[in-house]
């Protein structure tokens, strides 16, 4: 059993663990395709490992609902497990799995007609033209200073061999140059990429060509060059009438328009990207979906089997202890170990029935013995009691013939007066068994129960000035429905039992203590005394004819009697030895509420 359950504990945490670990992955890959969107295309890559590991997680995912579910089923076809327990399991799936399936179906259909919108003919078709403009605006701007520096160059050229021989005509003509075509950023630079000229004298910095440039150049090609970060556009050409002489020019452009144009690159690059890896990235969508699926489906099994379980374990609870019940034992009870007020309610429901039925048995098996215990009163006053009167009436013959004689007829007396002596003690027993035989059914009423204890008290106090009687009954009225005849004759059988013990124990200083209480709504009648004590079990001494009285007198029936009684109103009859240290007898007479 305890394997069974570490294995059912280590399963729950291998559950959790990878539900946990599902769903950290699904998050991080969410995050990921959200914000590392690239047009690298060397992440490309990237997209099958989430895919196998998303497969992964998948068939773990269904291989742990597989062995979850699986064992049900066979469980269920083999009757092993509650048909409410698997009704709940099935339904719960049936909750995480039909809006999954639905909504599966909608999202592949609303991701298939999105991302074939984003991919169609006109998307394409703006994006290249957006593209296509600003390319052309930069074009524009190409051409135009290709144009001027060409004709800046073969100008300077044509005039190489004045401005060779004068450096400062050099210096003029370039500057004139610069302001007739508006290029500010005018320079003849050698190889080294040192300014050797400056068309104009400004603040502004100079953007080195690559050294790569002047070997195109020394071929006789224009280098046009471009800068987005200052927003500029450069020619670099050979002056060829000059000793490794080159001509260097720039021109600002709107930096708005580059700003939008590396924009509309970039956008295109990222979209081309998209078009290439679409498949995947909608692939690796559906299984993150079906992934939070099967974790949705895995988590409503698990609750789906804690709550049916925390249903169904109390019901079942309930029908062993049924059978139990009809089994003949009565001792099964239910603990309220769950969080549901109405299953709370049931158990105690349950419980009640089940006592009640233990309590109507044991009164029912107390009625049959004291019926039967009656009878036999009844059955033994008759045969004793036919008898008795003749030998009664003899005696009292006898003693009248023999009245007034002296020698050996006054022994002949006094066994007359021992025949009568014993046949009047013969008749209190019959009297007692007759009593205990006609016991009638209680006539209940509204009576102080403290005041009939206390009268009790009274007749008893004034013939025991050894004993001390303490009254600590409750000050207050306490009315109840009793037999006010019967109850006083229970208190009396009580009282003289507690006299006799005390008198066994031959002590002068006897108490009996009375007292009266409420106690969750019952009342609760207590006598106690100092004398010997209980030397037998309540059982004993409550038999019929059962005394521990040396003395001739008593009968066996009193405490019969007491319980016959109390059981008549419904009350339990609790008598043992004093719970204090000290020696003596305690009685407790406890009255339910139901006859309050």
């Amino acid at each position: 059993m305890n394997k069974q359950i570490n294995s059912f504990n280590f399963f729950n945490l291998r559950n959790l663990l990878l539900i946990l670990l599902s769903f950290i992955f699904i998050i991080l890959s969410s995050i990921t395709l959200i914000t590392q969107r690239s047009n690298n295309m060397e992440t490309l890559p990237y997209l099958n490992i989430y895919i196998v590991i998303s497969s992964f997680f998948i068939l773990a995912l269904v291989v742990s609902i597989s062995f979850i579910v699986f064992p049900i089923i066979l469980r269920v076809r083999r009757k092993k497990i509650s048909t409410l327990n698997s009704k709940f399991t099935l339904y719960f799936i049936s909750i995480a799995l039909t809006p999954a399936i639905l909504l599966g179906i909608i999202g592949l259909v609303l991701i298939e007609l999105g991302i074939n919108d984003w991919f169609n003919d006109k998307i394409k078709n703006v994006i290249n033209n957006s593209v296509f403009v600003a390319e052309s605006y930069l074009e524009e701007h190409k051409e135009t200073i290709k144009g001027d520096v060409y004709a800046m160059s073969n100008d300077l050229n044509n005039s190489s061999q004045v401005l060779i021989q004068d450096p400062a005509k050099l210096a003029i003509a370039l500057r004139t140059q610069a302001l007739i075509r508006s290029l500010p950023e005018t320079y003849i630079i050698n190889k080294d990429r040192d300014i050797l000229f400056k068309a104009f004298d400004n603040n502004i910095s100079f953007y080195e060509p690559a050294l790569s440039s002047f070997d195109r150049a020394d071929s006789g090609e224009m280098i046009i060059m471009s800068s987005t970060k200052v927003n500029k556009v450069y020619a670099l050409i050979k002056l060829n009438n000059f000793d490794q002489y080159y001509l260097y020019a720039g021109r600002s452009m709107d930096g708005n328009v580059i700003s939008a144009l590396n924009d509309t690159v970039s956008a295109k690059n990222e979209y081309t990207f998209l078009e290439i890896s679409r498949d995947k990235i909608s692939l690796i969508f559906i299984l993150l979906y079906v992934m939070v699926s099967l974790i949705l489906i895995l988590i409503s099994i698990i609750i789906g089997i804690k709550f049916a379980d925390r249903i169904v374990k109390p019901i079942s609870s309930i029908i062993t202890a049924t059978n139990n019940i009809s089994k003949g034992l009565y001792d099964d009870k239910i603990k309220k170990n769950n969080d549901y007020i109405e299953l709370n309610r049931l158990a105690d429901s349950f419980n009640k029935m089940s006592g009640d039925i233990i309590k109507q048995r044991n009164q029912i098996i107390v009625s049959k013995k004291y019926e039967t215990w009656s009878d036999i009163a009844r059955r033994i006053a008759h045969e004793i009691k036919n008898p008795l009167t003749p030998i009664q009436l003899s005696a009292e013959r006898l003693e009248k013939k023999t009245m007034g004689l002296t020698g050996e007829n006054k022994e002949i007396n006094e066994c007359i007066e021992t025949i009568r002596r014993q046949v009047n003690e013969i008749g209190y027993l019959v009297d007692e068994f007759s009593s205990f035989a006609r016991l009638p059914d209680p006539d209940l009423k509204n009576n102080n129960i403290s005041a009939i204890m206390s009268k009790v008290v009274s007749d008893y106090e004034n013939n025991n000035t050894n004993i001390k009687f303490i009254n600590k009954l409750h000050s207050s009225r306490i009315n109840i429905k009793i037999d006010n005849s019967q109850i006083s004759r229970v208190f009396q059988n009580l009282i003289v039992n507690s006299i006799h013990s005390i008198s066994e124990s031959n002590k002068n200083d006897g108490e009996i203590i009375y007292s009266s209480c409420e106690i969750d709504d019952n009342i609760v009648i207590s006598l106690i005394d100092n004398g010997v004590g209980l030397k037998y079990e309540k059982e004993d001494l409550i038999k019929p004819y059962f005394t521990t009285k040396k003395k001739v007198g008593g009968s066996g029936l009193g405490l019969a009697i007491v319980e016959k009684i109390l059981f008549d109103h419904h009350a339990d009859f609790i008598l043992a030895n004093r719970n204090d240290g000290e020696i003596g007898a305690e009685v407790k007479i406890i009255f339910g509420k139901t006859i309050i």
